[in-house]
């Protein structure tokens, strides 16, 4: 039996369905269901009107029900035959099963797969003991069979779209495990509105079960409004208490648990309020908040359930181990050392002396950059050491070197750390060198961008604190501080950028672009902070193992601490 690829020369082209489909001289999807007797599936195509698509020259997956699995269907719908089919509903089972993308199931990861079928839909995976089932329905029981057009792989059940909404899916949730959700659903009024089907509108839902809501110390609707009301005051009507409550847990978008690996918010039915998203391995976790040196746990989406990744008719439900609510939190200073990005933090290196890693454009998920040449972002760890030194005082050790100027990389871009809604200082922390002046831009999803005042001139000496008639907050007045807890040096800068306005809680963009350069500047990038601005901008600082020292602590506690002798490097 010939299943491998035969290259060979265009042979035709041929007129079909008002398309014009290259057709080669080799194996295609059609010749394979011949040459393994998958007939009934070959029928169906005849009968939809498909085999052209299948035999044409493409890059497709196909799910193949066997002979067997479509005479069972049928005899399910009451049909004798695929010819007691429509050609239309002929056409709708193909395009169901058919994909436009080459998948080998050494490519599948249990969640949706890649590309949608051809009627826009995603298909779902999970591997079990029996194998790899498609959609909760069907069982994969030949793998990848390559023709020229693409993948085959032969299931046991032909697959079925969801006919559930997800508030059908909600309410069908069994009262065992979910009756207080259940409950809340109904009293929020929101059935009818995710109960609506419509072409490109999805909703993205998290069920939590009876248990979470025990260990969140909610056993009763009232128990739950006590929190509801302590937690957004400003709402009084217990009604919309409720609503807001479920609402909250509705996105309005598809996401798939693939989709939140790499999501930092999305917005919820409830205006202005965003569910957060963090990364740890492959484990999601909904609302992990960092408040200072203080964190907030997040709430893992079960990945195990039956319930997560479960497709509905106008979206998807995820099951979490836990209780997400609305919380209004006032704002809060985040020091954000710049190198935390997923793919760095993955890293075997990471924070260990001599690491040294490069990242291409598009190899790192929370920066982007661009201009007139290909350029890295590298990745450096000089570690800690007892020995100090006072030009070398990045936090943590590690900062990204990147080559900025009007003829290499003219912008970069960096997605911020979750912030909470309020208004801020915004300050750059880093070491000195050559002559670039870069601009800075705020940036969030529905919003107007924000330009921030001052542009900063990379090369410049941080002004003297200690200088005679000088202090921190003269130069807190001219836009410079000390941010690192253990000794000023001038080449160790951190200057004002301007003060941003964040409207909704998450994660948003900041932006430097070159404004003017005297050299190709290859600088060290330490920190980005944001301070409220109603805080001490100055206090506290940070030593380089990411303590925060205030005004009353003196600085040889600082790592090292005992003030070891200072080492005259550059």
């Amino acid at each position: 039996m010939l299943l491998g690829l035969v290259i060979v020369p265009v042979s035709c082209e041929k007129a079909m369905e008002g398309e014009l489909y290259r057709v080669y001289d080799e194996i295609m999807m059609d010749q394979i269901m011949e040459e393994i007797q998958l007939t009934e599936f070959l029928s169906l195509a005849e009968k939809g009107e498909m085999r052209g698509v299948l035999h044409a020259v493409g890059a497709n997956t196909l799910f193949v029900p066997s002979n067997e699995a479509v005479e069972a269907y049928l005899r399910e719908i009451g049909k004798t035959s695929v010819n007691d089919l429509t050609k239309e509903e002929a056409e709708a089972i193909v395009t169901y099963h058919l994909i436009r993308d080459t998948l080998p199931t050494a490519d599948f990861v249990d969640g949706r797969l890649p590309s949608p079928n051809f009627q826009r839909k995603y298909l779902t995976t999970k591997t079990e003991a029996a194998g790899i089932r498609i959609n909760r329905q069907a069982l994969i029981t030949t793998k990848d069979l390559r023709g020229g057009n693409g993948y085959l792989h032969i299931i046991d059940k032909v697959l079925s779209p969801p006919v559930e909404s997800v508030a059908d899916r909600i309410m069908n949730l069994p009262d065992s495990e979910y009756s207080f959700l259940k409950t809340l659903f109904t009293m929020s009024g929101l059935r009818d509105s995710l109960s609506i089907e419509k072409t490109d509108y999805w909703y993205t839902f998290f069920i939590q079960d009876n248990q979470s809501f025990e260990d969140a110390g909610i056993l009763t609707v009232e128990d739950l409004l006590v929190q509801l009301r302590a937690n957004t005051p400003a709402i009084e009507d217990d009604t919309q208490l409720i609503a807001n409550y479920i609402a909250y847990h509705c996105t309005n978008s598809l996401n798939y648990v693939t989709d939140l690996l790499s999501l930092s918010s999305l917005q919820t039915l409830v205006p202005k309020q965003v569910i957060m998203f963090k990364r740890n391995l492959d484990v999601v976790l909904l609302n992990e908040v960092t408040q200072g040196q203080e964190t907030e746990p997040g709430i893992p989406v079960d990945r195990a359930s039956d319930y997560t990744d479960w497709s509905c008719s106008n979206g998807v439900i995820h099951k979490i181990d836990g209780n997400i609510q609305i919380i209004n939190r006032t704002a809060y200073r985040v020091y954000w050392d710049i190198c935390e990005q997923p793919e760095i933090m993955a890293l075997k290196t990471f924070r260990k002396a001599g690491a040294k890693v490069s990242f291409a454009a598009g190899e790192l998920s929370g920066i982007t950059w661009g201009g007139k040449t290909d350029e890295s972002v590298w990745y450096n760890c000089g570690g800690y050491s007892n020995v100090f030194d006072d030009k070398f005082q990045y936090v943590y050790g590690d900062y990204l070197r990147f080559r900025l100027s009007t003829t290499t990389m003219q912008w970069i871009e960096f997605k911020t750390p979750v912030l909470v809604e309020g208004k801020y200082k915004v300050w750059l922390c880093w070491r000195r060198e050559h002559d670039v002046v870069v601009k800075t831009t705020f940036k969030q999803e529905g919003y107007d961008d924000q330009p921030l005042p001052f542009n900063v001139n990379l090369a410049e000496y941080m002004l003297n604190p200690e200088a005679e008639g000088s202090s921190h907050e003269q130069i807190e007045i001219e836009g410079w501080k000390q941010y690192n807890a253990k000794k000023f040096n001038s080449v160790v800068n951190a200057h004002l950028l301007g003060i941003i306005s964040v409207e909704t809680t998450g994660q948003h963009v900041l932006r430097f672009d070159v404004v003017s350069s005297a050299h190709s500047y290859e600088g060290s990038w330490d920190l980005i902070e944001f301070i409220p601005i109603d805080e001490d901008q100055l206090w506290p600082r940070v030593d380089i193992k990411g303590n925060w020292f205030y005004s009353d602590k003196p600085a040889c506690e600082a790592w090292p601490p005992d003030c070891a002798p200072v080492t005259e490097t550059e």
